[in-house]
């Protein structure tokens, strides 16, 4: 007899058995085979980028480096002018600490001068810089005890401190006298006293 027509059935199983859980390995496995091949592929990407990108910043700095050796010769040359300009500043700053730490003598000048009536005649002033003021002593003549009384209260309305009538002596009708005073060092807007 012949054979029935016999079919060939293959019973295929595509949903994972529920009873025999997979374990961590062959679950990281499964993972490295499916998702990890992209992981790897971006990584390889990564390298090859960086692998790049070093053989650029390697040429550009060979560039700036040949760029460099060329200027130096310049710069080499303005050499002098360098140590000129230092010198220069280091003398100007010279300068100002100078001008800093000095009395503004023509402005204590001007502002005794300005100060003085005109029945006063000045012999002499004297300035002699301290540590911190500036010590004035002013002979002079005047014509009338008024004269003397305004001219030491004017010097006291400067702001000048310790003014005091040193000598007093009566020649031919005039008043010869000799006041001391003291000025600190203030710096008031440009001007100094």
């Amino acid at each position: 007899m012949p054979a029935k027509n016999q079919k060939f059935i293959v019973r295929l199983d595509l949903l994972k058995p529920q009873s025999n859980p997979e374990k961590l390995p062959v679950k990281f496995l499964r993972w490295l085979l499916s998702s990890g091949r992209f992981i790897f592929i971006f990584v390889e990407a990564l390298v090859l980028l960086a692998f790049i990108t070093r053989f650029k910043l390697d040429a550009d700095l060979a560039n700036k480096k040949e760029v460099i050796e060329q200027e130096i010769p310049f710069i080499e040359s303005l050499k002098s002018y360098e140590i000129l300009i230092r010198q220069t500043q280091l003398k100007l700053s010279t300068i100002a600490s100078f001008r800093a730490d000095s009395a503004n003598y023509p402005q204590i000048l001007k502002n005794i001068a300005d100060q003085t009536p005109l029945g006063i005649k000045i012999i002499s002033i004297n300035l002699k810089k301290d540590v911190s003021k500036i010590i004035i002593s002013i002979n002079a003549q005047a014509q009338s005890n008024n004269d003397l009384s305004n001219f030491i209260t004017g010097l006291k309305e400067l702001g000048l401190g310790g003014v005091t009538l040193a000598s007093v002596s009566l020649e031919q009708g005039l008043i010869r006298f000799t006041v001391n005073a003291d000025a600190t060092i203030q710096i008031i807007g440009e001007k100094r006293l």
